[in-house]
């Protein structure tokens, strides 16, 4: 009896397993990748490949890519952007994340992957057609998705922004993304990452 009551007591004391992550694949390939796997960012989510030949593949159509690895049924990209907060966030720094067809999103709270996962078709809806890496707010270039602060989508565009302040003062006021110059509006664009990124 005494025996039981310490087991239970044991129990209730020890951490709770940590949930199983799936493990990240190749877009192309469907085969498993590692942090030294050559990446490239392509509208807003990072995908590692598994071997150099399957990059020049991926960006001859990006979105044909990703549609048939979606097909496969596993987690092949992780998205660069708290997509509750709609900040950047590096994966060292999420406290949680959630696979949701074949991307990986991640969050800087428990509290956000709830929300997410209670919902999540609504949260991502539908992902914009074209985008701008031009921050309307500083007025300026943005060099890559992983320099981007944040995002928000608006009248089907999504405005990247070079900071999470000019990213409060895009959500507070939708209108300064008029400030980017049409030339600016653009398709998602295949960006190879630098290793340091």
């Amino acid at each position: 009896m005494v025996l039981s009551i310490l087991l239970g007591v044991a129990m209730m004391q020890a951490p709770a397993a940590a949930p199983q992550v799936s493990p990240l694949v190749c877009p192309m390939t469907g085969e498993a990748v590692s942090a030294t796997s050559p990446s490239i960012d392509f509208a807003g989510t990072r995908f590692q490949m598994c071997c150099g030949d399957c990059p020049a593949g991926f960006k001859k159509d990006p979105s044909a890519a990703v549609k048939a690895a979606r097909a496969k049924g596993k987690t092949f990209g992780t998205f660069l952007f708290d997509p509750i907060t709609n900040a950047r966030i590096d994966a060292k720094a999420a406290k949680a994340s959630s696979d949701y067809r074949g991307t990986r999103y991640l969050f800087t709270s428990a509290d956000e992957k709830a929300k997410f996962d209670a919902d999540p078709k609504t949260i991502i809806g539908k992902t914009p057609k074209k985008e701008v890496l031009f921050c309307a707010v500083a007025g300026h270039a943005i060099k890559n998705y992983a320099a981007a602060g944040g995002y928000l989508d608006i009248n089907g565009t999504r405005y990247y922004t070079c900071c999470t302040n000019c990213l409060a003062k895009l959500k507070a006021d939708n209108t300064l993304a008029t400030k980017a110059p049409a030339e600016q509006v653009k398709d998602p664009t295949a960006i190879d990452v630098e290793a340091k990124q």
